[in-house]
């Protein structure tokens, strides 16, 4: 079985054959406190309940790579391995995490762990070395955009009727919008196709209706994802 947490954003927690993976989680008010954005809601999750094996960061922007509650996590498990886009490895890099512990993800390349095969996938976004990931376990495949617009560049083969899609739709700051994501969606025809990046900032988000809708007309399951609940692949 394969479980899945929303944490807000473009934040997730995935569980499989008891091992967890954590990506992008924004823990913190950093945001808030450089660019007077504050959360419409806390982060969901008790530190202490995440319980990661990897920490998986698509891109090195305050909301996904959070500068204060990501050495909070790694202080609290030590074990963690941590693997990023080029930018934000050096960012670990930075706050001193070990290069045996560190996995750089370059497009089209993957690694493995005991439980999960992981591919960087293309993103176009403002940090230019920003990726999206394919996340195969159990036999399922999990495609996460991360941020990115709109571009032919997206539609790998690889990425086709995926398990799970998990897609930007906020339409900003680099984003692709929930006209362009169920484009996507039609485009690569996932089984489920959730939409994020949403709901956490009032100056950045958007109805997920229009989006769960189209996909429901095109017989794919969506359903708008709640903050902190579980729900099974």
């Amino acid at each position: 079985m394969v479980e899945i947490c929303w944490l807000g954003q473009g934040g997730f927690l995935v569980a499989a054959k008891k091992k967890r993976i954590l990506i992008d989680p924004y823990i913190s008010d950093c945001v808030f406190k450089k660019q007077n954005l504050a959360r419409l809601h806390p982060f969901p999750v008790k530190l202490e309940e995440l319980s990661p094996d990897l920490l998986l960061i698509t891109h090195d922007h305050m909301d996904h790579f959070d500068p204060e509650g990501i050495p909070e996590l790694l202080a609290a498990y030590p074990d963690c391995r941590c693997a990023a886009s080029p930018r934000a490895a050096e960012h670990f890099r930075r706050l001193g995490v070990k290069e045996e512990n560190l996995t750089e993800c370059r497009i089209g390349e993957y690694f493995e762990t005991s439980s999960f095969r992981i591919t960087a996938v293309p993103a176009f976004h403002s940090d230019p070395a920003a990726c999206g990931f394919l996340i195969e376990v159990e036999k399922k495949r999990i495609v996460i955009t991360g941020d990115t617009l709109f571009d032919e560049g997206l539609f790998v083969p690889e990425l086709n009727n995926a398990d799970l899609l998990l897609i930007c739709i906020n339409g900003k700051l680099g984003n692709m919008n929930d006209s362009e994501a169920l484009e996507y969606v039609k485009r690569t025809m996932p089984r489920c196709a959730l939409p994020m990046h949403i709901g956490l900032f009032a100056e950045n988000t958007a109805d997920p209706q229009p989006f769960t809708d189209g996909c429901r007309k095109l017989n794919i399951n969506s359903f708008a994802l709640t903050p902190g609940k579980w729900f099974n692949l």
